[in-house]
């Protein structure tokens, strides 16, 4: 937990550097090519490897763990090359998809960086790898503190050549080199070995589920920078600042919460134990709902001092960028506690062994959500990043029938829950920005502290007094 988090914040400072460092026709043409890579990256890296992976891993007797190990390896690294290969040949076609027709970014400029950072799939890649490998053996230190490579080398890149476009593609090819490099030592003498191995197809089987998701999600995140295209130059950028730090909250408020959960409701789902994993599952929404609910109202209702504090270090931060940033922020903050939750009773389906059910749910919800976009997308910054709240609700919604339809959760409880949750998020966000704006306004990253500070005391003590009287769960254990 402590280097995730120690990772998350320097990953803010990395994207405070590429705000401040770079200029946002840079910085807007370097998101829109990183999209290629990390169409990918999931698919091939983290996410559907880890979780396919592990079980494999703890399937196989000890004399064959390491062959397959080896075989893998070298399966998935010319799996990488392939498609490095293929995102640098067609860069061009690549640049023209992501594009909108009318778009302020120099098409020429989104080519040359997909080619220079598409190497970054194929180390971030084998990090993720390693990462599986070293978890599997429940050595949680180094995939823990890995990312902090990552950030540091894109940093210290990024620091070394300021407004290099040239550079800032490098730097995250540098940095996921590291996060890879600081993990072979653990692995303690791996290499690689050219052949088959039997686990290599149930390991493919099992990734299956997990790709048709983030296959589906990569798309809608195409589809979203499609779009931010064809505004003016800094919405990408902007974009990225308030989806960063959506993530990073719903990673430390509700990921984290939900992994944390999920051995004892697999534990309780595979012996039968019907009431003890609803128990838990109630009180871990009760929980994660309080907290989830607290992040959305410092995000939405501090979103300008946010942005001023996390991003625009200087004065003659980009007034465009700001405001995008701002826009989105308020909007996702919306989206943290319906998306929260449903990480949670998505955790449920899983423990039970209802993976497909999952999958076709947060395929139809991000199908939604890319339709939201579509139909938003002139209502400017604010309103297109409301489908993702929009989408979130219908998800949570969706859940919510299903689990009282299993007869595990009454909806009555959960959408009970819910309501006194958003009416606390929703007074105390106002009272917070009243009272931010009170002490000043927001600009840069001086003068933003003191009135950020105020309205997050102000915001909080409201939140959890009222939480208080609506009954809510405040104790976390």
């Amino acid at each position: 937990m402590a280097g995730t988090l120690a990772s998350r914040l320097l990953g803010v400072v990395r994207q405070g550097v590429l705000n401040n460092f770079f200029d946002k026709a840079v910085t807007d043409a370097f998101l829109v090519a990183y999209r290629v890579p990390n169409l990918f990256r999931e698919i091939l890296a983290e996410g559907a490897v880890t979780n396919a992976l592990i079980p494999v891993l703890a399937e196989l007797p000890d004399a064959g763990r390491e062959s397959f190990k080896r075989r893998f390896a070298a399966f998935l690294l010319g799996l990488n090359l392939l498609v490095v290969g293929l995102g640098i040949l067609f860069a061009p076609q690549l640049a023209a998809l992501l594009l909108a027709a009318d778009t302020q970014l120099d098409p020429a400029l989104v080519t040359y960086l997909i080619r220079l950072v598409m190497p970054f799939l194929l180390v971030i890649s084998m990090a993720a790898l390693f990462g599986a490998f070293l978890q599997s053996e429940e050595r949680f230190w180094g995939p823990s503190f890995a990312p902090l490579a990552f950030n540091a080398g894109a940093i210290a890149v990024m620091l070394l050549w300021p407004g290099s476009a040239t550079a800032l593609a490098l730097a995250f090819v540098f940095g996921g080199t590291l996060q890879a490099l600081v993990q072979v030592p653990a692995l303690r003498g791996f290499g690689l070995e050219l052949a088959w191995h039997p686990a290599i197809g149930r390991a493919a089987l099992l990734m299956t589920p997990f790709v048709f998701t983030t296959s589906t999600r990569q798309f809608l995140t195409v589809v979203l920078y499609a779009l931010l295209t064809s505004m003016p130059l800094g919405a990408a950028t902007g974009f990225s600042n308030a989806d960063m730090t959506y993530l990073m909250a719903l990673g430390l408020f509700s990921v984290s919460p939900a992994m944390a959960l999920y051995p004892r409701l697999s534990a309780h789902a595979a012996a039968g134990e019907t009431a003890a994993f609803a128990g838990l599952l109630s009180r871990g929404l009760e929980r994660v709902a309080v907290l989830l609910g607290w992040a959305a109202a410092l995000m939405s209702g501090l979103a300008p001092w946010v942005v001023a504090v996390l991003f625009a270090w200087k004065a003659s931060f980009d007034p465009q960028v700001f405001a995008y940033s701002t826009a989105a922020m308020e909007a996702l903050g919306l989206a943290l506690l319906p998306w929260g939750l449903y990480n949670l009773y998505v955790r449920g389906l899983y423990a039970r062994q209802q993976i497909w059910r999952a999958v076709k749910i947060s395929v139809t919800l991000f199908l939604i959500n890319t339709l939201g976009y579509y139909l938003l997308v002139g209502g400017g910054m604010f309103l297109l990043n409301t489908a993702t709240a929009v989408a979130g609700f219908l998800g949570l919604a969706w859940m919510v029938w299903i689990y009282q339809r299993d007869g595990l959760l009454t909806a009555g409880a959960q959408t009970w829950l819910l309501a006194r949750v958003a009416l606390a998020a929703l007074a105390a966000g106002m009272l917070g920005r009243a009272a931010a704006g009170w002490l000043g306004p927001a600009s840069d990253l001086a003068a933003s502290l003191l009135p950020l500070a105020g309205g997050a005391l102000a915001a909080s003590l409201a939140y959890f007094g009222l939480a208080r009287l609506l009954r809510l769960p405040l104790r976390l254990r």
